[in-house]
């Protein structure tokens, strides 16, 4: 943004209006203004005296033209704004510092942080980092010849009102030392430092938050960008990552580029561009014995007004096995129609949309023609389907379910594959044990394939164990109303750990009551990201219900859970904006 220039009023008053609208907000303007005493034709050699920072100290006393002010903030504060400041001829008559004098604002959070490599998080992670926060970190490698490079595993914050500074060196908010600011959820793949040190400023207002994110950090070696990884589905190719050198990028077969195909190490130590991605296109055949189909651009949402076709071709004589790993799409006008062959009258095996995961399936022929359509508004993940080619006398691989293990590797006539759940899901499809065999003249496994998934409700009586919201990992449905009883052994009490949180904000709720239904005392209802790191029951009951609106989800929550002998101590009665209403002193023991 343009600073505008210096204005000099005619009269000996000077009018500011100032107008916003409802659309955006942004961080606004601040300006000095110095009154010239007889008129313009008066040379001011001076500068006013900026004063010195609340919980800081300013150095020089000079405030001629060509003077620099320095300044500093006490311990356990952080500066926001230029470190040094300089008194500067404007217009050719006044003189003005050439920025504001900074602030110290009171650290909240952060720490000093030592290579050669680590980890670390905001505040609360993966729960709601909390609002007016200003963290500080400081990364100094173990070796000072060489640099800190920085990747975001996770990053969400407050796009517009909450901000991670990032700078080179130890002086934490200089404005000459910054390399990135950033917002919202989209962050570069890699930030390499200059020096042997970087460091990190998290801000946020006095609104609600996000997740916040988490960081791996490395040190590297100098005049380098390291190593900005390879896209899914790509791979990488190029000497190396030293300022200069330059990187290329293609896709695998089937996959088409979208990006940048070259990228350069620059001299800051940073990328040209982010690494490409690879995507599926829309129109393809394809003729290898295994495969896999991707709605465009999966799992990031496909668009609208699309109408691909994908045909696959096998030997003839054989077939073909369709697993489906993940399905997401706007239900009805978005779906997917899979037909056994690829003439204009050929059969339809299924059409789908929603977010069921279509069960697995086989063609009866060796061509499968599978045709996606799109409308004009709005969009789910896609889907995600692998496909194996298989003869007459063996049944088609049958995959390992989500969420489970598969024992077995055969898939010959009378070969047997088991299926095992993951602890938290239970199987809702198939048996434990399928068999591959020959009925009504075709070679089939015995039933459907195993499915596992996280049930909406149950009665838990083991020690411990985990509870998943329904369509863990992935999203939760809508319109659910899930309830789960935890029973410890008398005398005992249950503890409720929460591992991660995260439902539609003030629309999704998951009440914890004291005891074993909903008529039982209610310890919290929470919603958002904001819950307890742990919660206690007074008897050997726990009562969970989760409900969700019709609209919108989220990631759902993953809560641990166990039997521990607890003696409580006294109770009392908290006020925390309604949302958490029975608090515990307590004594512990396993």
């Amino acid at each position: 943004m343009n600073i505008p220039a210096p204005i000099i009023s005619n009269k000996n008053w000077l009018r500011l209006h100032f107008v916003t609208d409802r659309n955006h907000r942004h961080k606004g303007f601040t300006l000095q203004y110095q009154v010239n005493e007889g008129g313009i034709k008066q040379v001011s050699n001076y500068c006013p005296d900026p004063g010195e920072p609340e919980n800081g100290k300013r150095t020089g006393s000079d405030f001629s033209i060509g003077a620099r002010a320095q300044f500093t903030c006490d311990e356990d504060h952080v500066l926001q704004g230029s470190k040094t400041i300089t008194c500067q001829r404007v217009a050719e008559v006044f003189a003005a510092w050439s920025d504001h004098r900074p602030v110290c604002k009171v650290k909240t959070c952060g720490s000093t942080l030592q290579g050669p490599s680590g980890i670390f998080t905001s505040p609360n992670f993966p729960i709601q980092y909390e609002s007016n926060s200003h963290c500080v970190w400081i990364i100094t490698a173990s070796n000072p010849n060489k640099v800190i490079q920085i990747n975001f595993e996770e990053f969400d914050l407050e796009i517009g009102y909450d901000s991670l500074t990032i700078g080179n060196g130890g002086q934490v908010g200089d404005s000459r030392t910054i390399i990135q600011v950033l917002t919202g959820s989209f962050v570069p793949d890699l930030i390499v430092s200059m020096s042997h040190q970087m460091w990190l400023h998290l801000q946020s207002d006095e609104s609600v938050g996000s997740i916040g994110f988490k960081i791996n950090y490395k040190e590297i070696d100098k005049e380098s960008c390291g190593d900005p990884g390879t896209p899914l589905y790509g791979f990488q190719e190029g000497s190396g990552f030293l300022n200069g050198n330059v990187l290329r990028f293609e896709c695998q077969f089937g996959f088409e580029l979208i990006g940048e195909r070259m990228i350069t190490c620059q001299n800051n130590n940073q990328w040209s561009a982010n690494i490409p991605m690879c995507i599926f296109p829309c129109f393809s055949n394809f003729t290898a014995a295994v495969g896999t189909v991707l709605s465009p651009d999966y799992p990031e949402g496909y668009g609208n007004n699309l109408n691909c076709v994908w045909i696959i071709i096998s030997e003839p004589g054989s077939r073909i096995h369709l697993a489906f790993n993940d399905f997401d799409l706007e239900p009805p006008y978005d779906f997917l129609t899979v037909k056994d062959g690829d003439q204009t009258g050929s059969s339809i095996l299924g059409r789908y949309s929603g977010a069921e995961v279509p069960s697995h399936f086989s063609s009866n022929s060796n061509i499968l023609q599978l045709e996606f359509q799109a409308d004009h508004s709005m969009s789910g993940r896609g889907f995600n389907i692998t496909y194996s080619t298989f003869g007459h006398n063996e049944c088609p691989d049958p995959g390992v379910p989500l969420n489970a293990r598969r024992f077995g590797d055969s898939f010959q006539l009378g070969s047997s594959v088991s299926v095992v759940c993951e602890e938290g899901f239970i199987k809702t499809q198939g048996a434990d044990t399928i068999t591959c065999q020959l009925e009504g003249g075709k070679v089939m496994w015995s039933g459907p394939i195993p499915k596992c998934e996280a049930p909406c409700g149950g009665h838990y009586s083991a020690p411990s164990g985990v509870i998943l919201s329904p369509g863990w990992p992935g999203y939760y449905k809508d319109s659910l109303s899930c309830e789960w009883v935890i029973e410890a052994t008398p005398g005992r009490s249950v503890k409720i750990s929460f591992d991660r949180f995260q439902t539609e904000l003030s629309y999704d709720f998951l009440e914890v009551h004291d005891g074993p239904n909903l008529l039982s005392p209610l310890i919290g209802s929470f919603n958002g990201t904001q819950v307890p790191q742990f919660l206690f029951s007074s008897s050997n009951f726990i009562y969970l219900l989760f409900t969700t609106d019709n609209s919108r989800s989220n990631s759902g929550f993953k809560i641990f859970y166990e039997s521990e002998i607890i003696t409580i101590w006294f109770f009392f009665v908290a006020v925390m904006t309604g949302v958490l209403t029975n608090t515990y002193m307590v004594q512990v023991s396993h």
